[in-house]
């Protein structure tokens, strides 16, 4: 059975036969035994803003698995057809309420601890301009809050204990 948008398949999705393991460059792959059709998985792409004030960063709190209670930088997955950057403001948007006006890319990592989506990539950029005030709608997250780069919070996900580990390094 593979998972294939989020949707789990024993048959090939265009022709119904099944689906059987076998080796192709070098790797086992899914591939429908009868049209040939070969299922290559995909990572997805998440995107995360880092949102500095002097020397304090802005972070969210989970409200929800995976990692609840735990903080992170606002963030989130890229949606099918949306450009990285439009993901960016939404997401910064949708979690903390203020509108982000200027960023610039800051890193790139590969997430392995995330189980809605293992594998996955996330960008990271670094915003330099924003407007608004902060607004928490509690969907997703249970507080925003302003940290000191040097004294962050517990950090849920590895990418972001990544990010605030380089925001130290640069400080």
């Amino acid at each position: 059975m593979i998972v294939l948008n989020s949707k789990k398949y024993s048959f090939c999705p265009f022709c119904g036969s099944t689906l059987e393991v076998r080796m192709e460059e070098d790797k086992e792959r899914q591939a429908c035994s009868h049209c040939n059709w070969t299922y290559y998985p995909h990572v997805a792409a998440a995107v995360g803003g880092v949102i500095m004030n002097n020397e304090r960063v802005l972070m969210v709190r989970r409200g929800r698995e995976p990692y609840r209670g735990t903080w992170m930088f606002p963030a989130g997955f890229v949606e099918y057809g949306e450009h990285p950057e439009e993901a960016l403001v939404r997401e910064v948007k949708e979690e903390t309420g203020l509108v982000i006006h200027e960023w610039k890319y800051f890193t790139l990592l590969q997430s392995v601890d995330d189980p809605r989506s293992p594998g996955h990539f996330s960008i990271f950029y670094r915003i330099n301009r924003y407007s608004g005030e902060l607004v928490n709608d509690g969907k997703e997250n249970e507080a925003i809050q302003w940290f000191p780069i040097n004294d962050l919070p517990t950090i849920g996900w590895q990418t972001h204990q990544e990010v605030a580990k380089l925001l130290l390094q640069q400080s």
